[in-house]
């Protein structure tokens, strides 16, 4: 029991400082995950060093992946991932509701920072 306690915590202390950086297929959506916010960044710059907004986000994690939620310009923006350790085109995607309630889900391209 001891040993799984400290295996988790140095996993966590690992995971504390990692960021992951996204963009969708046509990069009209490039940002960074860190652990408690979201910073999106100029469209079409994948090397990520214009910031255009940083927000607060709101996660569920699961046993191998994370959800953060964002409000930004004024839509809902959900990111999945679905494995940290083995990013996915297929399993990776955001959806951006508007607040009418129309929806758009786009793949995405991930990286570990």
């Amino acid at each position: 029991m001891k040993a799984l306690f400290i295996t988790i915590l140095a996993l966590l202390s690992l995971n504390i400082n990692a960021s992951i950086v996204c963009h969708t297929p046509r990069s009209n959506k490039v940002f960074e995950i860190k652990n408690t916010k979201v910073t999106f960044f100029n469209e079409s710059d994948k090397s990520a060093k214009r910031e255009l907004a940083s927000v607060i986000s709101r996660s569920r994690s699961t046993e191998s992946g994370i959800t953060k939620i964002v409000d930004f310009e004024n839509q809902k923006h959900t990111i999945h991932i679905g494995d940290e350790s083995h990013f996915s085109d297929a399993e990776d995607y955001i959806i951006i509701q508007a607040k009418s309630g129309h929806e758009v889900t786009y793949p995405l391209s991930c990286e570990q920072k």
